[in-house]
């Protein structure tokens, strides 16, 4: 459900902001102010993390659903059917360390921290045509030591939609996609709170992925949201501005494995097996298991490189944390390593990403991440599952200084 910044990344400081710029405006009659809610740690899928957030261009499935509109037109080399439906569950909990700097915030205003984030995203294709739905939510707890001592206790909850739409031309070599996302939140703690505030905003992307190359281009922007808090004691309203975000990424395979295998269903393949006479029951069965051999001998060894240059628009008086905010434009360049150390049975990932400053009190900082894919057994659910599909624990980590986010999911293994 993040790139810099995820939308969900209207934290709990942001209250102490509000709280303190409406006391501010009430006493002065300004202009309503701004709160900029720029945040450059990432949120999302177990292989969004593992990878640094190095996706931009590769992503599909239903983890690219909330990356980049363009993925839910992608069709992936295990899907044989003219229309297929894919679901996908992730959750990551950055509460281990006594100090979580979540924020990034300077020394003087740090307190202890933590966030739970949570995901669920439908996905669903007819040929090159797709459409997805994800839907975020995430709690931060965080506490403020004002210059006083006192420390103040702040909760907020988040939940964000990334309808998408999108299609791919030329034989799915150019996928299109438009979406919006829609952000809901509320915030409470320290005697006052912000009631269920709501923003939305436009997406679109694109992804080029050659038949008979092994690298993809990939791009996707959304444009900003502001939602307004209104104040219900009279003050000044306040302004909730969640930037403006674009990403560009390229990324290359290494190894046999095709990247960009051409989509054929069974039914193509059955009529061309059937040389022009309808074909049958038994001409379908007959196609379906050559298009799964021919899948599971192209399951080679691969490294997969992943690159990505995201930038975010700052603009605010006030940032996370209550500081100055940085109104410029800010560039987080990402890399992420993906390969199957056991071809068919474990698979790893290994990521960095630049976290930038967002005040003038704070530091940039570069993070580590990690991630990991163990293929366990075969189970189809009754039947719901197809016989080739084991299930998978996903587990994925993202450190950095004061700083560690851990991720894990249950999904399949192809």
């Amino acid at each position: 459900m993040a790139r810099v910044p995820r939308a969900s990344g209207v934290l709990v400081i942001a209250l102490l902001s509000a709280i303190t710029a409406n006391a501010r405006a009430q006493e002065s009659m300004e202009e309503p102010r701004t709160i900029d809610t720029v945040r450059g740690t990432i949120r999302g899928s177990t292989r969004f993390i593992g990878l640094g957030g190095a996706f931009v261009a590769i992503a599909d499935d239903t983890e690219g659903v909330a990356i980049n509109p363009a993925s839910a037109a992608v069709r992936l080399p295990y899907s044989w059917d003219a229309f297929n439906f894919s679901f996908g569950i992730d959750f990551s909990i950055a509460t281990w360390l006594p100090k979580n700097d979540v924020l990034n915030r300077p020394e003087s205003t740090q307190g202890s921290g933590g966030s739970l984030f949570g995901s669920f995203a439908i996905l669903t294709n007819y040929r090159h045509a797709g459409f997805g739905l994800a839907a975020e939510a995430e709690q931060n707890v965080a506490s403020h030591k004002a210059q006083q001592g006192v420390t103040t206790k702040l909760t907020a909850n988040f939940g964000l939609m990334h309808p998408a739409l999108a299609y791919g031309y030329f034989d799915g070599q150019l996928q299109l996609g438009a979406g919006l996302r829609v952000l809901g939140f509320s915030l409470g703690g320290g005697g006052s709170g912000v009631p269920l505030t709501a923003g939305i905003g436009y997406t679109a992307g694109v992804i080029v992925k050659p038949q008979s190359q092994q690298f993809r281009v990939g791009a996707a922007i959304e444009q900003p949201i502001n939602a307004e808090i209104t104040g219900d004691d009279g003050s000044a309203p306040m302004i909730v501005h969640v930037p403006w975000t674009a990403a560009f990424g390229f990324a290359y395979q290494f190894g046999r494995r095709r990247l960009n295998p051409k989509f054929v269903t069974v039914s193509d393949r059955a009529r061309r097996n059937a040389a022009g006479r309808e074909p049958t029951k038994e001409d379908e069965k007959k196609a379906e298991k050559e298009l799964f051999d021919e899948f599971q001998a192209g399951q080679s060894w691969y490294l997969l490189l992943s690159s990505e240059l995201a930038l975010i628009q700052g603009k605010g008086d006030i940032a996370l944390g209550g500081a100055t905010a940085l109104n410029r434009t800010l560039i987080s360049p990402r890399l992420g390593l993906e390969t199957e150390i056991v071809p068919r049975w474990l698979r790893l990932r290994a990521g960095t990403y630049l976290e930038l400053a967002t005040t003038e009190e704070g530091n940039s900082r570069l993070h580590g991440t990690g991630g990991i894919d163990i293929k366990l057994f075969e189970w189809s659910v009754f039947g719901l599952v197809k016989p080739f599909d084991y299930w998978q624990l996903s587990l994925a980590a993202d450190g950095a200084h004061s700083y560690l986010n851990t991720s894990f999911s249950i999904g399949f293994w192809h």
